[in-house]
């Protein structure tokens, strides 16, 4: 314990004795663990924004007008049965009928357009899908030759055009986003790693008569590399500090107002009934990475035997 207690006071004064450099450190090692802890956020709240709008996506097949309940049910059968599909409903026109008048409920205009006399909406089923990644496959049972009389000569499925083009894009940001994130936390984790790296083998060079006497009066090596992991280590109990309160700061702050735009109530679930576990994991992150970089530079450029 006095070892350890001995170790602590000596990396403490490692990181002042070279304050620039482990300014410089630990503004990079808060950037690293900001920038990981940022995409998960965005990650997370994107994953749930786009879960909600998945929900509401269904691929709506327009039928004719001359087509059967049973010949429908026979439909529905085929495509419940199809993978990927989650479920079908059959929609009838008074059902669609229902839907458009409560769509439009505040729009008289609109209203008045289409009556229970006069009522041009298709019967249809509607298919929600479990991966919009692989509606393509559905829209081939749909289009195979047994039912080619059942469907609308004209748009027979929803899913084309300005509506297939719109999920294209919600998916495409949903993985670009995920990945950009994946990509710049990996970049700056290695950029921190190599600043470390550097500020450790710098603090080597500047102690190194110190580490000779150390070495000439017996001290272990235990000893004598402890001050520089628990100096590199330093650098990321700082940065989780810091990170965490900004990244707490900015979803309970900017929450409601991006709120319109993105699910954030999920993410300040996450922060107020899990705030140990995520101070936790960015503080192993970063103890990890420092501690990583200091046994790098050491097995590099300290030779104690």
């Amino acid at each position: 314990m006095i070892q350890l207690i001995r170790i602590m006071k000596t990396g403490f004064r490692n990181f002042f004795r070279n304050l620039w450099l482990s300014t410089a450190a630990t503004a990079v090692m808060t950037i690293t663990l900001t920038i990981i802890l940022f995409s998960y956020i965005a990650t997370s709240a994107l994953t749930s924004t786009i879960a909600q709008v998945v929900e509401k996506i269904d691929v709506s097949v327009y039928l004719k007008d001359t087509v059967t309940v049973a010949q429908a049910n026979n439909m529905k059968a085929t495509l419940e049965s199809t993978p990927n599909v989650e479920s079908v409903t059959f929609v009838s026109k008074n059902d669609a009928l229902l839907i458009y008048r409560e769509q439009n409920k505040n729009n008289k205009e609109l209203l008045a357009a289409v009556t229970p006399e006069d009522n041009p909406l298709p019967q249809s089923l509607a298919i929600k899908s479990k991966d919009v990644n692989k509606i393509d496959p559905i829209i081939a049972v749909v289009n195979r030759a047994q039912f080619k009389d059942f469907l609308q000569e004209k748009d027979p499925v929803s899913y084309t055009g300005e509506r297939k083009k719109t999920i294209d894009r919600i998916v495409g940001a949903s993985n670009f986003i995920k990945q950009a994130g994946l990509l710049a936390s990996g970049l700056f984790v290695i950029i921190s790693t190599l600043i470390i790296f550097n500020t450790i083998r710098m603090a080597i060079f500047t102690r190194r008569e110190e580490i000779e006497i150390m070495k000439l009066v017996g001290a272990t090596n235990w000893f004598i590399r402890g001050p520089f992991i628990f100096e590199a280590a330093l650098y990321g109990v700082i940065g989780t500090v810091i990170s965490v309160a900004l990244c707490y700061s900015l979803v309970l702050g900017a929450g409601p107002q991006l709120g319109t735009y993105i699910d954030t109530q999920n993410i300040t679930n996450i922060f107020k009934s899990n705030p140990f576990l995520i101070v936790g994991v960015e503080l192993l992150i970063g103890v990890t990475i420092g501690a990583v970089s200091s046994l790098l530079a050491m097995s590099r450029y300290m030779k104690l035997s």
